[in-house]
């Protein structure tokens, strides 16, 4: 019985010591993919500046702007994604919009009124009862348009 009980111990530890070793290795499988420390750091999603679909859109923008209180809001809301796209693109890291922005700081200009433009788009956004100033949209709009000029991509 005592040999019987040394094989099945043998066995049990074997077996353990395989599954250890088969949740280490995966672990280090897991810290060393590259694809995953490229994400984790911000790089994964960053896409090719595209000038003439900023352009394009651009004009879109512009367009939006005349056809009435919802195509204003829909400008901003535009706007503020387009120049999401260029901070992605021009490779400043961050997992929100604000945070993109807060790592470009002055590159994009004028930041006090990118950020104000941002947080209208926000509350347009989030907040049902707040007001369409066209104005201050238009403005907002013109603003995140002047920060795209300013990270280097013409418009």
């Amino acid at each position: 019985m005592t040999l019987v009980s040394v094989i099945v111990a043998i066995i049990v530890l074997s077996g353990l010591m395989y599954f250890v070793m088969r949740g280490k290795a995966s672990k280090q499988k897991k810290r060393l993919n590259p694809a995953m420390a490229a994400k984790k750091l911000g790089f994964a999603d960053r896409p090719k500046l595209d000038v003439a679909l900023v352009q394009n859109k651009w004009r879109d923008i512009q367009a939006m702007q005349n056809s009435g209180p919802s195509g204003i809001k829909n400008a901003l809301m535009e706007a503020d994604k387009l120049l999401d796209y260029v901070l992605r693109a021009k490779g400043f890291r961050g997992e929100t919009m604000a945070d993109r922005m807060r790592s470009a700081g002055p590159q994009l200009g004028s930041v006090t009124a990118v950020w104000a433009a941002h947080k209208l788009r926000n509350m347009l956004a989030h907040e049902v009862e707040h007001d369409i100033v066209p104005n201050q949209v238009k403005q907002a709009v013109a603003d995140l348009g002047q920060s795209i000029r300013d990270l280097g991509v013409g418009i």
